[in-house]
């Protein structure tokens, strides 16, 4: 299964300690490099950065479609627009976003899309936690 993920996902998984159960769930994730850039600054004390820089779980790509990507940074982030056009070259099976519009946006193109939420529930389903609600 290809995997792509937005930042606010990998965030949000790190903020309550529960980014461990993406490669449990999938084998890999990809992240175009603007959502690595966003994720691993130098220095970078957003939560998860030193994990997400250092998983093997998590694949870097570069985006060749670079004028699909300022089409669509009219309405959306670099990063998630990344993220569209990412999953779009390598025909993605799921792509991991938590914005609304970007989500919209990646429905309106076909992909399946996933949040931190349906993350939580997915993993409750295959007997990883045993309940959502404490980490929402």
């Amino acid at each position: 299964m290809i995997v792509v993920s937005n930042a606010t996902v990998l965030i949000g998984l790190a903020k309550i300690g529960k980014l461990d159960l993406l490669p449990r769930i999938f084998s890999k994730v990809y992240i175009p490099e603007e959502v690595f850039r966003e994720l691993v600054p130098e220095r970078s004390k957003k939560p998860g950065s030193w994990e997400i820089e250092k998983a093997e779980w998590i694949e870097r790509k570069s985006v060749t479609g670079q004028t699909e990507v300022r089409l669509l940074m009219a309405s959306l982030d670099q990063g998630e627009a990344e993220v569209l056009v990412l999953g779009k070259e390598m025909k993605a099976d799921l792509i991991l976003l938590d914005e609304e519009k970007a989500r919209k946006a990646a429905a309106i193109a076909s992909f399946e899309v996933m949040g931190l939420v349906g993350l939580l529930i997915l993993a409750k389903n295959l007997g990883l936690i045993e309940q959502v609600g404490p980490y929402i």
